[in-house]
């Protein structure tokens, strides 16, 4: 346990157990007492600037961390691009792959060929065995269709 978040939880699942008082728990797991009982406050104009950081992000999902902190500049807005990119780590936003259109190369039938002559349709594939000894091998198999 790193953080005094999971270090809160763990203290209150050791009092709701009975297995000790808040003052014992917090002293095994070192966490002053204060830092216990001290509720966290997020001011109401970090959680607007997160959400318009997320929402930026959802809009634009090929925009980086840097363009959406232009893009939250341009609207008026002080703000740090390391801000944005912790924001986007811990949303779990990442920038999309773009997606490759894949093309056909020669022939696009739906039909396999079939050979009317020789030479005209060939085969091929790895084959990969292994000895008694452990070596492996791999042999190229053709084969005229």
């Amino acid at each position: 346990m790193v953080s005094p978040s999971q270090k809160r939880r763990a203290i209150k699942h050791v009092t709701e157990q009975g297995h000790g008082t808040t003052a014992e728990a917090c002293r095994a797991l070192g966490l002053q007492r204060s830092t216990y009982y001290r509720n966290s406050t997020v001011s109401l104009e970090r959680q607007q600037m997160e959400r318009r950081i997320v929402g930026l992000s959802e809009d634009h999902p090929r925009y980086g961390y840097r363009r959406v902190t232009v893009l939250a500049r341009r609207e008026g807005a002080l703000i740090n691009a390391k801000r944005v990119q912790r924001v986007r780590r811990h949303h779990g936003l990442q920038v999309r792959k773009k997606q490759r259109k894949l093309r056909r190369t020669g022939l696009s039938t739906a039909q396999r060929q079939r050979a009317t002559q020789a030479n005209q349709v060939w085969s091929w594939d790895f084959v990969e065995d292994q000895t008694e000894n452990g070596t492996r091998f791999r042999i190229l198999t053709l084969i005229d269709e």
